[in-house]
């Protein structure tokens, strides 16, 4: 039999999904399961909390913006991370790292015991996030690849869901750090999970390690039905400049335009969703609903966010970034509507759930899209470096609102600064969108299937 020299790229991108895509996308969505109980554990907490101190309201916002700042630190470096050691080995360590300050949160005594923790636990949250959407954006066939990211960001919301769940029906009982001991729990038993079925990135592997018997074996799994014999070669056919990162790559051809409109986009986005998503229990309660009532809202908002970032998700593979447009522009709407007085608790709840699952599925549209502006040895990075942006404005936008809420500023003002960022957003999208018409661009996005149908023949 003749020896062959397959590049698995277009097999990859073209192919149906089977069994390992499908495990890899699982084992993706209950990865952000779980971190979006740790990421919530503090803002459905956040009322029990600033009780049990005896600390204003407004003081949570240091809580917020540190926890922000660990998830930056987080970001920039599991995205380093992950393209120097592979997206499986730093998926294990961010779940690791969330999971034993969530743990040790339980033991604080003080409240400056709780920021300290929340950043040490930020730094695991926000190092899982670029390397999920590495590692899906790699493993997904090109049509499926934004709902992908999405469906895992489904996972994400669902957590979110939960732990707001468990915050409204057992604080009352067993007290606020019940929620961080169900996700740290949860982050511990995962994280083994984790290490017995993730699998690498195949593109990964071919792009660092070609030769290696682990990479072959995985391009087995992944493309069964390529029926490799010992004699094949297999490679990943990619430039040659990209064999290593560099920063210059993230400004090469169309992506000196991409970039910064990522940038831009990821930190205009996050002063409204990561500022609104943190404040919302609170906000909810300083609108006329009890304690119990706002997390049970933030519950239901959280689920609405997983039908919404479904629903644009597939609407962002057909229609590109343009679909995020309509969303940021229900969640400013929304958003600002529940300042309006006279509401009523039934209109409260309604409105705050879809600002936030507008916002969130906003959100993670930008985290859908973003890691196909990148090839594989940079993308790790690149997706690190541009959530990175959204988690620098995390930590201004909360802190932010703290100092507006001690000021006693009404709440509908509150409401427009959060709101306003989101339309610089859906801006930055129409450029995204129109950039995608760049001849460079479209061959990147748009990578004929026919090379792979030859190489199958």
């Amino acid at each position: 039999m003749v020896a062959r020299d397959i590049d698995i790229g277009p097999l990859l991108e073209n192919r149906r999904i089977g069994r390992f895509q499908a495990l890899t996308l699982s084992l993706g969505v209950l990865t952000l399961f779980v971190d979006g109980f740790d990421y919530s554990s503090v803002n459905v907490g956040a009322s029990a909390i600033v009780s049990y101190f005896g600390v204003e309201r407004s003081a949570m916002g240091w809580v917020f913006s540190m926890g922000y700042v660990g998830i930056f630190v987080g970001t920039v470096l599991f995205g380093i991370i992950g393209d120097k050691f592979g997206r499986r080995p730093a998926l294990i360590a961010g779940v690791l790292a969330y999971s034993l300050p969530a743990l040790a949160t339980m033991t604080a005594s003080s409240f400056q015991d709780i920021i300290m923790w929340r950043f040490l636990a930020g730094i695991g949250i926000g190092g899982v996030v670029p390397n999920v959407i590495a590692l899906l954006t790699e493993a997904a066939p090109k049509r499926h690849r934004v709902t992908f990211v999405m469906a895992a960001f489904v996972g994400y919301s669902t957590g979110n869901a939960t732990i707001a769940q468990v915050a409204a029906w057992f604080i009352p009982a067993y007290g606020w750090q019940v929620v961080f001991l169900v996700a740290g729990v949860a982050g511990m038993v995962f994280s083994i999970v984790l290490a017995l079925f993730l699998p690498e990135s195949v593109p990964y592997l071919a792009a660092t390690k070609p030769d290696s018997p682990k990479f072959r074996e995985l391009v087995r799994r992944a493309l069964p039905e390529l029926a490799l014999t010992p004699d094949d070669r297999v490679s990943l056919h990619r430039p040659t400049s990209e064999t290593r990162f560099s920063l210059r790559l993230l400004f090469e051809s169309y992506r000196r335009i991409a970039t910064p409109l990522l940038w831009i986009a990821f930190f205009a986005e996050s002063l409204t969703f990561m500022t609104f998503s943190s404040w919302l229990a609170l906000i909810l309660e300083s609108a006329g609903l009890s304690a119990q009532q706002a997390t049970l809202a933030f519950s239901y908002a959280s689920f609405g966010a997983m039908i919404a970032v479904f629903v644009l998700g597939r609407s962002i593979d057909y229609f590109g970034p343009m679909a995020s447009v309509v969303s940021a522009s229900f969640a400013v709407a929304m958003i600002i509507y529940l300042g309006f007085p006279g509401l009523s608790p039934a209109m409260i709840v309604a409105v705050a759930v879809v600002g936030q699952a507008a916002a969130s599925a906003t959100h993670q549209s930008l985290n859908g899209i973003v890691g196909a502006y990148y090839p594989t040895i940079i993308r790790g990075n690149g997706v690190g470096i541009a959530t990175g942006m959204g988690r620098v404005a995390a930590i201004i936008g909360p802190g932010v609102v703290g100092y507006l809420i001690a000021a006693k500023v009404p709440l509908r003002e509150v409401l427009i600064y959060i709101a306003a960022p989101d339309l610089v957003v859906a801006a930055a999208c129409v450029g995204l969108h129109l950039l995608r018409r760049n001849p460079e661009a479209k061959a990147d996005f748009e990578r004929p299937a026919a090379i792979a149908k030859e190489q199958m023949a």
